[in-house]
């Protein structure tokens, strides 16, 4: 291991990451893609790596970094990302742990602290979720609450008395986050910036913006994407103060899906007891995750209580990297 160094992302890295990636994986994510999902930023990027001497990445542990309530603080939240070793062959497994081990632990010396990533999570599943506890020392937060509902059925006939109507709209976006921020204490900071840079400029991937609205005012506000046979309902975002703008958006999402002709619409909702009752009544159903996959976390500040994490932390697919 005399010509491995581990160090921080430099520029003029992202192609060999990107390449360790794709082979990793089997996947052909082009350059664009990884740019948008590592923005430049004026911290840099939050990724440490191990490359040999000639320059191949043998590791890479990396972070997506955004605003995050958590209780009393806002913080810097990072969904831990791209965790991959590169294979070394059978004979040397060992060593390609080794090394993935090494470099996770320079990331966390490097980046774990109040003033670098003070909050940091992931989605594992199998193995990666015991390797996560028993390896990277990650604690539990919870599973990942799922939601689904046929396409079609039936709900409740309300008149809504909203208007659902398409497309992004920042400063729609911004005047909802500021009146709903209270019911999310626990949460990514949703507003117009985050939901752009998430879900408007991704390469090669549409989502489509809904929001429902009474009085020319934004109550609701969903982001769904087709994935195969399924409406991923990747975001949403409601003001609490009437169930018929679920409703509405349910009805628009349904539509939607129908157009497409997508079997089924799934979704995570974690953390919001309220939302999930409507949509309840609406036809979804609460299941286990068809992945296994649980909600890990490392805190690294001391006004940060994981307790109250575990029970209040509001998640959707839009907090993960997935879709």
């Amino acid at each position: 291991m005399d010509d491995i160094t581990l160090r921080p992302y430099a520029e003029g890295d992202e192609a060999a990451i990107n390449d360790g990636f794709n082979r990793t994986f089997g996947l052909t994510r082009t350059l664009d893609e990884w740019r948008w999902k590592f923005p430049a930023s004026p911290e840099g990027r939050w990724i440490m790596l191990a490359v040999d001497g000639g320059g191949r990445v043998l590791a890479h542990y990396g972070a997506v970094v955004a605003p995050m309530r958590l209780g009393p603080v806002t913080v810097r939240g990072a969904q831990i990302v791209d965790a991959y070793a590169a294979r070394l062959g059978r004979r040397r497994d060992a060593l390609g742990h080794k090394v993935f081990t090494n470099c996770y632990e320079e990331f966390i010396r490097r980046f774990g602290a109040r003033e670098g990533l003070p909050f940091m999570f992931g989605f594992p599943g199998g193995r990666h979720f015991e390797m996560g506890i028993k390896v990277l020392h990650y604690e539990v937060v919870g599973p990942v609450e799922f939601w689904a509902r046929g396409v079609g059925r039936r709900t409740p006939l309300w008149l809504t008395g909203h208007r659902v109507r398409r497309g992004f709209d920042r400063e729609a976006v911004d005047g909802l986050w500021r009146r709903c921020a209270h019911r999310y204490p626990y949460a990514t900071v949703r507003d117009g910036s985050w939901l752009e840079r998430r879900f408007t400029s991704r390469p090669g991937v549409a989502y489509e913006h809904l929001s429902a609205r009474r009085a020319g005012i934004v109550r609701a506000w969903a982001v769904v994407c087709r994935a195969g046979d399924v409406l991923q309902w990747a975001d949403l975002l409601w003001d609490g103060e009437d169930s018929r703008a679920l409703a509405a958006l349910v009805r628009a999402v349904d539509a939607r899906a129908r157009t497409a002709r997508c079997r089924a619409i799934h979704l995570w909702l974690g953390g919001d007891v309220a939302a999930g009752a409507t949509l309840s009544c609406l036809g979804f159903e609460s299941m286990r995750q068809p992945d296994g996959l649980h909600t890990l976390a490392r805190v690294f500040h001391p006004e940060i209580d994981l307790d109250l994490v575990r029970r209040r932390l509001y998640l959707t697919l839009g907090d993960s990297d997935l879709i």
